[in-house]
């Protein structure tokens, strides 16, 4: 389970799919959420790590990433209604092993509802438990 922290109300979302792979010494990481709540907003959570680069003893880690300016990786987006245009990501590897990995994200990045003054970042946080997939299964914007 995962929550959007907004200052209206928290919403709150459930995975819906993703997974991670390590390719080349670099992690990438798929997560789609939807709203729990069928008539919140946003009703949908995107989040994608790309491109990492890793060590061998990632797991216990804490990855610490904002949006790469070039949009080259690596890189970490955010789709809610929009593309988020700057992100700040603190990952948490809790566990890893040849095809699952436990990640904890806090995710911050601007305001899904307001685009003025009241704007304020919203925190989205959760844990999940991915399973291995080919590049090509992962949600990672080009």
């Amino acid at each position: 389970m995962f929550t959007l922290q907004h200052q209206d109300e928290d919403i709150e979302f459930e995975f819906e799919k993703g997974g991670y792979t390590i390719e080349d010494s670099k992690l990438y990481i798929s997560i789609e959420t939807k709203a729990i709540d069928d008539e919140a907003f946003p009703d949908c959570y995107k989040f994608a790590l790309d491109g990492y680069p890793i060590n061998e003893n990632i797991q216990n880690g804490i990855i610490k990433i904002n949006t790469n300016p070039e949009d080259v990786p690596p890189n970490v987006y955010v789709y809610t209604t929009f593309h988020a245009c700057d992100v700040e990501a603190n990952i948490t590897i809790n566990k890893i092993s040849s095809n699952e990995i436990e990640v904890e994200l806090k995710v911050i990045s601007e305001d899904v509802n307001y685009y003025n003054e009241k704007a304020k970042p919203n925190p989205f946080i959760g844990k999940v438990s991915l399973q291995q997939k080919s590049l090509g299964e992962l949600w990672i914007p080009s």
